[in-house]
């Protein structure tokens, strides 16, 4: 019977690959399997990778990985899109699942104690009604079986998007802008922050500022996506 109702929603309400746009099958959500295989993937399999390179001198971070390689127009645009702007959840979860398991298969021993998500600012949090470099997060933790901690920091400015500004811009607007409000001592614990998508990398080096003046805390990186 309830294969019979799923076939009827089908046709009234058909399921479509966010990417192709072609119908998907009951077993697959959002992505059809082609385009999820076909994703342009980021340089994970190395320490030392260009997003790693990028916090140089910014920085200390321990290891850094993304999942995708973003640029204008791609499939991996679309997917950031229906994350951030059509309240698809679900993608993000599953995408974050993705990312996890991209980290788990490297099998470099990785031990992280806490995964903390970019946060948003209560007034765009309101507006939006999700974080999702939450969600994705929550894919994440959901893999590596590593607690997640969604209130260790706050964001206390809320800048405007950082899309249309200058790389000098970036970095001056993202200064600051996070204050540590965790009530768990992370004193000499390994932090694995969590962002949806990385261009310049200036909020998650200020994200990340504001847990290094905790002792002997140590911090790694991963993004669903990275600009390249």
């Amino acid at each position: 019977m309830k294969k019979i109702f799923d076939s009827f929603t089908q046709m009234l309400f058909p399921n479509l690959c966010i990417c192709c746009s072609d119908f998907l099958s009951f077993q697959e959500k959002n992505i059809c399997t082609l385009c999820h295989y076909t994703l342009p993937k980021f340089e994970y399999n190395t320490i030392e990778n260009s997003l790693q390179k990028k916090f140089w001198g910014r920085l200390p971070v321990a290891y850094s990985f993304a999942y995708l390689a973003y640029k204008s127009n791609n499939n991996v645009q679309k997917i950031l899109r229906h994350i951030k702007y059509q309240r698809n959840k679900s993608l993000g979860f599953e995408m974050g699942k993705a990312l996890g398991e991209m980290i788990f298969n490297l099998n470099m021993n990785l031990s992280f104690d806490y995964i903390i998500p970019v946060p948003l600012h209560s007034r765009r949090l309101k507006s939006r009604g999700y974080n999702q470099a939450e969600i994705i997060a929550n894919g994440v933790s959901s893999v590596l079986n590593i607690p997640l901690l969604r209130s260790a920091i706050l964001r206390i400015h809320d800048n405007t998007s950082q899309t249309s500004k200058s790389r000098f811009e970036r970095h001056i607007d993202s200064h600051d802008i996070f204050i540590n409000a965790s009530d768990i001592d992370l004193e000499g614990k390994h932090i694995l922050i969590v962002d949806d998508v990385i261009t310049t990398g200036s909020t998650l080096i200020s994200c990340g500022s504001t847990l290094l003046k905790i002792n002997n805390i140590k911090l790694s990186l991963a993004s669903l996506a990275v600009a390249i």
